[in-house]
């Protein structure tokens, strides 16, 4: 199958896109699976929807172009993870396609080849929750163009300040999908000072581009008198956010074992058989350079997920690609490539279906919502935790979504100014549920009585009477 994609034809796409359909239509057509995550980016996009303003009627760290995509998608379907699911699959495609034109423009291999759309596919099929929209994976799609203009800088060391320009557009872009894609600027700046003879001016041009859509967008949270909820719903969590691990290190070390192990082995071999000219040379290093910032990436995350890892992907497809060319027997690597595939459906599919062994060593019960929690159904809930699985049967109440965000406001009520947001909050939305499990709720209700009258309590619940 690997021979098939050596050959220079674009109708090769055609099959990576139905092996992409072909791992992901299973888990498509089931019921279930719907990650905490995936709920709260549902649950955002149905608040704004609603007509809540971002960072202020609706309190998340979640960036503002994900937040406008996950409210498009609301308006259109409303809570449909299948919709999510689809959106995904088409954007997946597109960057397999986006991948694969770019190492074939910058001629990054010896080869013409489709193997890395092929690997880029392989390697996004690796676990269910890759299957779906996530900031992650949308802010990919801009990290990729932006990896497009580095490659052409490196090649022709260009004269256009436009492409050096861009460079900086995409890569903000992508942070405003998901912020930690910020990180990447310093990638870009130690490729140009290490690997090409960069003027200082398109060094400060790079950086203007950086910049300039989170100023952009920072002047319209300002023109519309929300930048402090901006910086501190959005900002501020970049370093002070706690993370959540849905999963342990080594349940994700699990799940991508084999890439891994596949990576390592493909390192080894391109420094003992690599024939590179000296542009295919720096643009390895540059991969490399990509490769060990996508670990920064993950350890300023606000969460540790299979997904998450997806920042990798372009980087071990690169490698992967160049560890299957370098084989001098073919059929060997038509063997390695089956085996390769055989893991991608027993650890994506087979976790996710439980007939693998992977499901014995990987431990869901965190990360999936279970559908069976319906506590306060289809009634306006208020979770003050982490916790937000009630919520897939319910409406949310109030702009307090994210609890770390709205704990210091619930855990000192008696200043006056965190009082008066809870109030206002309350008046503009009231909960017909309030789940306090870490019981906060008692100081702020003596100090406002008339919402206390409201409510009955029954253990670490609140409903509303009548």
């Amino acid at each position: 199958m690997l021979s098939y994609f050596r050959i220079n034809d674009p109708y090769r796409l055609v099959i990576i896109f139905f092996i992409l359909l072909a791992f992901r239509l299973p888990v498509m057509m089931s019921s279930g699976g719907l990650t905490l995550p995936e709920l709260n980016y549902m649950l955002v996009g149905e608040k704004l929807n609603q007509g809540a303003s971002l960072y202020e009627g609706l309190w998340d760290n979640i960036a503002p172009l994900s937040a406008l995509v996950y409210t498009s998608i609301d308006f259109l379907f409303g809570r449909s993870q299948l919709a999510y699911q689809i959106v995904a699959l088409v954007l997946v495609f597109f960057q397999s396609l986006v991948f694969n034109k770019l190492m074939l423009d910058r001629k990054a291999f010896n080869e013409n080849t489709y193997i890395p759309g092929l690997m880029y596919a392989v390697l996004m099929s690796f676990f269910f929750d890759l299957f779906t929209l996530t900031p992650v994976l949308m802010g990919m799609t801009f990290l990729l163009l932006a990896l497009n203009n580095i490659f052409n800088h490196i090649e022709f060391r260009a004269k256009e300040d436009e492409k050096i320009l861009n460079i900086g557009i995409y890569i903000g872009l992508a942070s405003l999908f998901y912020l930690p894609y910020f990180i990447f600027g310093v990638v870009v700046l130690l490729i140009f000072m290490i690997l090409t003879g960069t003027v200082a001016r398109r060094y400060l041009l790079m950086l203007f581009g950086l910049f300039l859509p989170l100023l952009l967008t920072g002047c319209y949270f300002l023109l519309r008198s929300r930048l402090n909820v901006f910086i501190y719903n959005f900002l501020n969590p970049l370093w002070q956010y706690q993370a959540k691990h849905y999963m342990s290190l080594w349940q994700i070390a699990i799940v991508y074992a084999v890439p891994i192990g596949l990576l390592i082995f493909s390192l080894a071999r391109l420094s003992q058989r690599a024939r590179f000219n000296n542009y295919q040379s720096r643009v390895t290093q540059a991969m490399f350079m990509l490769l060990i910032f996508s670990i920064i990436f993950v350890l300023i995350s606000g969460q540790l997920t299979p997904n998450i890892f997806i920042i990798f992907m372009p980087s071990i497809a690169f490698f992967l690609t160049h560890g299957f060319l370098v084989f001098n027997r073919r059929w060997i690597a038509e063997i390695v490539f089956t085996a390769f595939l055989i893991c991608a459906v027993l650890v994506g599919l087979g976790t996710y279906f439980d007939f693998s062994f992977t499901a014995r060593y990987i431990d869901e019960t965190e990360y999936l919502v279970d559908n069976q929690v319906s506590k306060g159904e289809s009634k306006k809930v208020l979770i003050l935790d982490d916790d937000i699985r009630p919520y897939a049967s319910a409406h949310a109440a109030t702009p307090f979504l994210n609890w770390q965000l709205a704990e210091g406001l619930f855990r000192n009520p008696e200043f006056y100014d965190n009082l008066t947001i809870i109030h206002q909050g309350f008046q503009e939305d009231l909960p017909d549920v309030i789940i306090d499990t870490h019981d906060v709720m008692p100081p702020i209700l003596e100090r406002l009585p008339q919402m206390k009258l409201k409510y009955r309590k029954e253990g670490n619940t609140y409903y509303l009477k009548g």
